[in-house]
């Protein structure tokens, strides 16, 4: 350790080093910052700063040089200081233009120099969930912002009737239809002459400005994917607006789930038990409406092609495990029950309810469904519309909408005799201005290919 023996006592400025009070302490300040004579026995130039660094503490302790001179050589903060240092401690700087009375530039020494964190990293935006319910519906283009009319003719399928002899026959002026069987609108909205469905396409937008300022001090590219998330945004709009169609905020939609169109998982149309939850009784339950379904003349229908199994996220699993199982038992339908009301009556089956199912998952059903209980439980059937002659739901954009479109607004800031400065943007705002842009619209059609539960139970 440098020999400090011949110092005088402490004198003024010993308080800026702490509670050094004698030459033992001093002696142990330096060891605290790595002067070792041990460890650079071998180098000269290290052992002349060592000499020098004890010269400059001992002046400081006697009052000789102002501490705060003692500091800069430690972390050095002021060039003026520095230079101080260098006129009247020379062999401070030996080996090397660095500062400092380290023998090595350590971690702590370049932090503190830089100041700033130099490892910085921005990480994106999370994976959007993509739109799985555009195939619940119908997709329609449509050519411009009109109202849109849907019409649909109900009667005269009624089986033929048997015909009495001849002279029972009423005859009918000449030209004048017979009477036996006649059509009629069908429709969901209004009764009368003017049935239909009608639905109107709005305009959707979402904008967003990035100024100038917050451009030049981005160096981690955060405004690089602000086109991204207009895109996730309007892609997040048209998922929401097509679950809104059979969702609402109780439950169901009561305009496409209803008494008329008898789509509801209750005893009434033909269910086990009021509102299954998401099991294999409750598949059949549920196909078992559908399979009553009937027209408006009392005659039963057919429906074909894919049956797509809907529910929200809490359902995901169960929908998972019914779609991989490989047996199920089921109850006997009609069977008798048990004090605990299970079934005395159990089949053991291959997986053939879930055979030509697909599920889907709509992870918009508890957003768009505020009720408690019901927003994780809802689920139902409904037939692949696009194979329907009539189906449930249909959702129409305009041409050239069907997926959102971005614009971005035309920078009009250009310089004194120079051409136009893209990053300038808007010349009054200097804010780059950008818009995603959607027209959809869609309405309920007709209930008889779906079904729901609530999945209560009750």
């Amino acid at each position: 350790m440098f020999d400090l023996t011949q110092m005088h006592s402490v004198g003024r400025g010993m308080e800026f080093i702490g509670t050094a009070n004698n030459v033992e302490d001093v002696n142990a300040v330096m060891a605290g910052q790595g002067f070792s004579k041990r460890r650079i026995s071998n180098n000269r130039a290290h052992e002349w700063r060592i000499a020098e660094a004890g010269r400059l503490l001992a002046d400081v302790i006697e009052g000789r040089t102002d501490p705060f001179l003692f500091k800069e050589a430690l972390f050095p903060q002021h060039e003026w200081a520095v230079a101080g240092l260098r006129e009247q401690y020379p062999r401070l700087f030996a080996g090397g233009n660095y500062i400092g009375l380290r023998e090595t530039m350590s971690y702590s020494d370049y932090s503190a120099l830089t100041v700033d964190i130099i490892d910085r990293l921005l990480y994106g935006y999370y994976t959007a969930a993509p739109t799985q319910t555009m195939v619940l519906v119908k997709k329609r283009p449509l050519r411009d912002f009109r109202l849109v009319a849907r019409y649909g003719m109900d009667g005269a399928v009624a089986p033929f009737t048997r015909m009495p002899g001849d002279t029972t026959i009423t005859p009918h002026g000449a030209g004048e239809p017979p009477t036996e069987r006649s059509m009629q609108q069908a429709a969901r909205e209004v009764t009368g002459s003017t049935q239909r469905v009608t639905y109107q396409p709005q305009l959707y937008q979402g904008m967003m400005s990035v100024n100038w300022r917050a451009l030049v001090n981005d160096d981690l590219g955060i405004f690089n994917d602000a086109t991204q998330r207009l895109a996730i945004s309007g892609n997040r709009t048209i998922s929401q607006f097509i679950t809104s169609l059979y969702i609402a905020t109780g439950g169901a939609n009561t305009t496409l789930y209803n008494s008329t169109f008898k789509n509801l998982c209750t005893t009434t149309y033909g269910a086990s038990s009021n509102n299954p939850p998401l099991s294999f009784q409750g598949l059949l339950d549920a196909m078992t409406v559908l399979a009553k379904q009937m027209d408006l003349d009392g005659q039963p229908i057919q429906f074909d092609g894919t049956i797509y199994l809907w529910h929200g996220p809490a359902l995901k699993t169960t929908a998972m495990s019914l779609s991989k199982a490989i047996q199920a038992d089921i109850s006997v339908g009609g069977g008798t029950t048990n004090t605990a009301g299970f079934p005395s009556q159990r089949l053991r089956i291959d997986n053939w309810p879930m055979q030509g199912v697909v599920p889907v998952e709509d992870k918009w059903i508890p957003i768009v469904c505020t009720t408690s209980g019901i927003k994780d439980t809802i689920w139902g059937l409904t037939y692949d519309p696009n194979v329907q002659a009539r189906p449930s739901l249909e959702y129409g954009y305009l041409n050239g909408f069907e997926t959102p479109q971005l614009y971005q607004e035309l920078p009009n800031t250009m310089r004194v005799g120079g051409g136009t400065v893209p990053e300038m943007g808007n010349f009054y705002t200097m804010n780059q201005n950008y818009k995603g842009i959607l027209v959809l619209g869609g309405t309920q059609i007709d209930g008889r290919s779906t079904v729901v539960s609530t999945g209560a139970g009750s």
